[in-house]
């Protein structure tokens, strides 16, 4: 039992070493802009300090382009605080819906990177089991579909709770295929699985896992 925890804690550590990459590259593109336009503004400076008139829609711009900065800043950050808070008790109770699509949100970058779009909507249904092998598990899902599916494609997610099982649903419009059936499942997902006591079933377009709503 304790190799098992070994391997599934391994496993998380990974996910959250990709999680923590991805986050910390797009906070430093979020600096960046917020750089490159507070230069702009000393510049805007120095010529109002000349006499020179700023016009006030390039100051507007501007400040506007910051503003959205530290908004999407505020947002990786909250999302990240969140994520790491999954890890304060082996055993967690929360929204269904609500964790996957901060796994969803944790993926944008690497989603992004590939034109692949995750829409997904509240949802009812609470689940008590380990978030954090819960959220590793969406995560590496979501990474096998971003990997599998052509560029531009949409998949919707919609989670549903049947008595004591939690249902999600991944649909693709165009009916492709959406993981690799050779080589996912790997080991990891069926480490994780295993422990969440989780099913998975594949379809052209669809996927759908199912797990408990609670470990008991």
């Amino acid at each position: 039992m304790e190799q098992a925890h070994n391997t599934l804690d391994a496993v998380c550590l990974q996910v959250f070493g990709k999680i923590s990459a991805s986050v910390s590259h797009d906070l430093k593109n979020v600096l960046a802009i917020i750089n490159e336009s507070a230069g702009l503004l000393d510049d805007f400076a120095l010529l109002a300090a000349k006499g020179v008139e700023i016009p006030a829609d390039r100051l507007n711009i501007t400040t506007a382009r910051i503003l959205r900065q530290v908004k999407r800043g505020d947002t990786i950050l909250r999302n990240m605080n969140r994520f790491a808070h999954t890890t304060d008790a082996p055993v967690l109770q929360s929204n269904a819906a609500e964790i996957v699509a901060l796994v969803v949100d944790l993926a944008a970058r690497q989603s992004a990177m590939k034109e692949v779009t995750f829409t997904t909507a509240p949802a009812a249904g609470m689940i008590r089991t380990c978030l954090v092998y819960f959220e590793a598990c969406i995560y590496l899902l979501l990474r096998q579909i971003i990997e599998v599916l052509p560029a531009k494609e949409t998949v919707a997610i919609s989670v549903t709770q049947e008595e004591n099982t939690i249902l999600i649903r991944f649909a693709n419009g165009n009916g492709l295929p959406m993981i690799a059936d050779q080589t996912f499942p790997g080991e990891q997902e069926k480490a994780l699985m295993a422990w969440l006591k989780a099913e998975m079933s594949a379809g052209p377009g669809a996927l759908v896992l199912r797990l408990p709503a609670d470990i008991g």
